[in-house]
């Protein structure tokens, strides 16, 4: 079986969201950092809210998780996330450097806020998947002030 490595870091940290927009079930490969990118929530969706993206910033990295993916899958699962490109990249893994898929989006929009459910489901998932807490408060922090 053909598959593709995706690197998940926002709503795809919860591992039952990713299932729900794949056709057979993933395999979680652990824990990945993307460097020289910072997560942020500037990607606006149809209501006006916001959903996470990454960027290019020399300093910051964004944790995630690496998952194998069928590649029977890929054209299913491109149509979930609208507006983002896939783009191959090279994160960090316990066992060395994977090239793995993202998603990012090209259009950035500043000012903009996640709604309290999105961003309750990357923060339940990063902690049942062992995220970093000072790498979830600082989402929570990117987050706005309705908390």
């Amino acid at each position: 079986m053909e598959t593709f490595l995706y690197f998940g870091y926002a709503s795809n940290l919860d591992v039952s969201t990713l299932e729900g927009r794949l056709q057979k079930r993933p395999k979680l490969l652990g824990t990945a950092v993307l460097p020289h990118f910072g997560f942020r929530f500037n990607y606006q969706n149809p209501d006006g809210s916001a959903r996470a993206n990454v960027i290019a910033s020399q300093n910051e990295s964004v944790y995630g998780l690496l998952f194998e993916i069928s590649e029977a899958d890929r054209g299913y699962f491109l149509q979930s996330e609208p507006g983002y490109d896939f783009i191959e990249m090279e994160v960090m893994t316990k066992v060395g450097p994977k090239k793995a898929f993202a998603f990012i989006s090209p259009k950035i929009t500043k000012g903009i806020f996640p709604n309290k459910a999105y961003l309750d489901t990357i923060i339940k998932g990063g902690q049942t998947n062992q995220i970093p807490k000072g790498y979830l408060a600082s989402i929570i922090n990117r987050a706005g002030s309705f908390i």
